[in-house]
């Protein structure tokens, strides 16, 4: 019995490409916990208007909104983005197109399985089409069909200025001191305040650079050893903070929405969260690592790419259309949510297999390896 649970456990390591001993598996675990914030965005958001089927205002109804309020989940996202990227950079050293190429194998495989099917039957005319595949934004007043793909924007223009950063500028040290960091973080951070430029006008775009920071950070040992034994327990006022932070949202999410000072705010002390429970982590201290290297969280993380893409399209949408003759209710909503997962999960995995594995079977120049995807 022992010996074929080991096996069965074997083939799944075997077929998510986990390898224990690596210095970053716990974060797999983290985009697991991302991916779920973001998914109950939006399933939840699905039933806000009908208060999911709670009693507003009570208890419930209130730790229900907080759940609903995982918009930090791609923040969190980005923060590991930053810091996988950094480091990535200063151990394989690429050319600067070397590693854009191997971000647009990484990120685009999975792209364009997903958006042409979209692309084919819902973009009303070409630059609605060349923004869906291309995700860089080029044509004013166009959407996205898949709402979440904002994001991928922000990892695109990212990687441009990642590579031209730490790749091109390379060869003239002043560049990548901290006194440079500090200037280029604060020019992005007032972006939000002129919106002179779309993809860094929210502080959001920011969870990228305070992930690359940590990683300098990460990588200045003299600096990083005096840090580490004070950062073990980091984590558990961050999350104390964090969900304070998730609670104030159900309150104020409107005003929050609509002014600007508090929008930045809010999302700076989400990446403070994020930095301070990934610090600790890292270093190699923390109680958190064991549950975050649990089989079930690094699954989902492993899928996340996938299921991120998927799960608001196809998963959440599918499963409404199969629970929705059962009429509305508590039980259904129940069922539509565990329903969403599944088709969500089995999908991610399917891409995952034929579209994800390939570019870690592969030999990287610049890329992130499997621990750190």
């Amino acid at each position: 019995m022992g010996q074929g649970q080991s096996s069965w456990r074997e083939r799944l390591d075997a077929f998510f490409l986990h390898r224990d001993g690596g210095r970053f598996t716990a974060m797999d675990g983290l985009r697991g916990w991302a991916l779920v914030m973001i998914f109950n965005v939006h399933f939840f958001g699905f039933y806000e208007a009908r208060h999911y089927f709670l009693a507003e205002g009570s208890l419930a109804h209130r730790l229900v909104s907080m759940i609903n309020a995982g918009h930090p989940g791609v923040d969190l996202f980005f923060v590991l983005s930053g810091f996988l990227i950094y480091t990535t950079i200063q151990r394989k050293n690429p050319t600067f197109w070397r590693f854009l190429g191997n971000r647009w194998w990484r990120l685009f495989p999975v792209i364009l399985v997903v958006n042409i099917p979209l692309v084919a039957v819902l973009a009303k005319d070409v630059p609605t089409a060349i923004d869906n595949l291309l995700l860089l934004g080029l044509f004013p007043g166009t959407e996205y069909i898949n709402v979440v793909e904002w994001a991928l924007t922000y990892q695109l223009y990212f990687y441009l200025l990642a590579g031209f950063w730490l790749v091109v500028l390379a060869r003239w040290p002043l560049s990548q001191g901290w006194g440079f960091y500090w200037l280029l973080a604060l020019a992005l951070y007032s972006q939000h305040f002129t919106g002179l430029f779309g993809p860094t006008a929210v502080p959001r775009f920011m969870s990228l650079i305070w992930g690359l920071g940590l990683a300098k950070l990460f990588h200045t040992p003299d600096l990083w050893r005096r840090l580490a034994p004070r950062l073990a327990w980091a984590w558990l006022p961050a999350l104390a903070l964090f969900y304070a932070a998730r609670w104030y949202w159900t309150y104020q999410a409107a005003a929050i929405v609509h002014t600007p000072w508090k929008w930045a705010a809010y999302f700076s002390t989400v990446d403070l969260c994020f930095l301070l429970i990934v610090a600790s982590l890292l270093s190699g201290l923390s109680r958190l690592q064991g549950l975050l290297n649990l089989r079930p969280m690094r699954m989902l993380g492993t899928v996340s790419y996938s299921a991120f893409l998927i799960h608001g399209v196809w998963g959440i949408t599918l499963a409404e259309l199969v629970v929705r003759p059962l009429g509305p209710g508590l039980g259904v909503l129940g069922l539509h949510y565990l329903l969403s997962w599944l088709i969500t999960l089995a999908t991610a995995a399917l891409l995952f297999h034929f579209l994800e594995k390939p570019y870690y079977r592969v030999p990287q120049v610049g890329g992130v390896p499997p621990a750190g995807r």
